[in-house]
């Protein structure tokens, strides 16, 4: 595992700039809110079928209205067929245009069947309460199946041009018995219709692109949130812990194992300051980041309580250090040794010729009955007497 810190954590911050919504994908998440309703709209037609059938009973013309209404029934179920093979294409998200058509065309059809539906009662209008109920539930109907069907713009319109194609021409033939209401009506119901079902296709295309934007916000949200949330505990070049997030975890791994033996290893790479001068900024981070992974490999889950990642630190500019819970003081001058073998012999093809870098540790046990800041210390001049002493070797605090 890689120490060094997420690539986008590390870079600069720009202007969030969300791309377009596809047109591809609004037309997939509004036909599958239609065709979910798909057993709705059922239910409603059959309740309209039956009403039907009942202002149609004593006109004379029931035969005629009940083969209509046998089609009407054939034509639903076609429909309900079709839209289960929708379905299923859209959750495969397989291309649905040629059943999608489809779909739009028996839509249309079933509205012409309801217009249809006039013919045997339309001589009769003015005569009695059932045309009339045949009338109104026609119209209801329609106005239900289109408003139903707003999410797709085209299929309400299918069916209201439907049943108006099959309407209007009995409105104009029937003239002389009906007179010019319901060639007005049909002249004007069918334009407000397909009106006002486009306008309410406009609010819920609005609606569905502003949940869309807002389930993206979300997202960048919730990763801005974790980018902060990594960035106030970890090193940015390296990905290990800060200086801050580093003494709060042992103070709960301190807390957790109140007198567990917690070995603290403090390094400081040799003549770092020269790195960066002879060989340039960049190179430097490069040994820094080398040498954070080499931690990680050294560090084995046998030598800490708790994930390498956990339980080390970027201490400060060359400087780093590791807590070993429950690991005596010589385990963790071996895991030292171990460190400072693997550090001295890093090395990368990419680095300038005459690169060397080592470390010199100081290792000390934090007494359960000291402040955390007591066994840092002492590392630490475990570790300057490492410097003193010639670099590059491991230095124990004394007991």
């Amino acid at each position: 595992m890689k120490m060094t810190a997420p690539a986008e954590y590390r870079t600069n911050a720009t202007p969030l700039n969300l791309p377009e919504i596809a047109p591809s994908q609004i037309h997939s998440i509004m036909l599958g809110r239609v065709l979910s309703i798909g057993n709705s709209s059922q239910i409603a037609m059959l309740i309209a079928a039956a009403l039907i059938g009942f202002g149609v009973i004593g006109i004379g013309n029931e035969k005629l209205m009940w083969i209509l209404i046998a089609v009407q029934a054939v034509l639903q179920r076609v429909v309900a067929a079709v839209n289960r093979m929708l379905q299923r294409k859209l959750d495969a998200h397989q291309p649905d245009r040629f059943p999608f058509a489809l779909f739009v065309f028996l839509k249309g059809l079933t509205g012409a069947v309801w217009g249809l539906m006039m013919l045997p009662v339309v001589a009769h209008l003015g005569s009695g309460p059932g045309p009339l109920l045949i009338c109104v539930t026609l119209i209801v109907t329609i106005t239900i199946s289109a408003m139903l069907t707003t999410a797709v713009w085209s299929i309400s319109v299918a069916a209201i041009t439907g049943f108006f194609l099959t309407l209007f021409p009995q409105t104009v033939y029937f003239y002389d018995v009906l007179g010019p209401v319901p060639l007005v009506v049909a002249l004007v119901l069918s334009p407000t219709l397909i009106w006002i079902t486009r306008e309410q296709s406009k609010q819920v295309r609005s609606a569905l692109v502003n949940e869309l934007q807002n389930e993206r916000l979300a997202l960048h949200l919730e990763d801005a949130l974790q980018q902060s949330d990594y960035l106030a505990k970890h090193d940015s070049l390296t990905g290990l812990l800060n200086r801050r997030a580093f003494q709060s975890k042992l103070q709960t791994l301190r807390h957790e194992q109140p007198e567990a033996a917690i070995s603290l290893i403090l390094i400081d790479l040799d003549h770092f300051k020269k790195i960066n001068d002879n060989f340039g900024h960049e190179t430097g981070d490069a040994v820094l980041v080398s040498t954070a992974d080499i931690i990680d490999s050294v560090t084995r889950p046998d030598d800490l309580s708790a994930r390498c990642d956990e339980a080390t630190a970027r201490w400060g500019g060359e400087e780093f250090i590791i807590a070993l819970v429950g690991c005596p003081l010589e385990a963790a001058a071996s895991v030292s040794e171990r460190l400072r073998v693997r550090i001295a012999g890093q090395a990368d093809p990419q680095w300038p010729e005459g690169l060397s870098v080592t470390g010199s540790f100081g290792v000390s046990l934090w007494d359960h009955q000291e402040d955390l800041a007591v066994g840092i210390a002492q590392a630490d001049k475990a570790m300057y007497r490492a410097k003193i002493s010639g670099r590059n070797q491991v230095e124990l605090a004394p007991r």
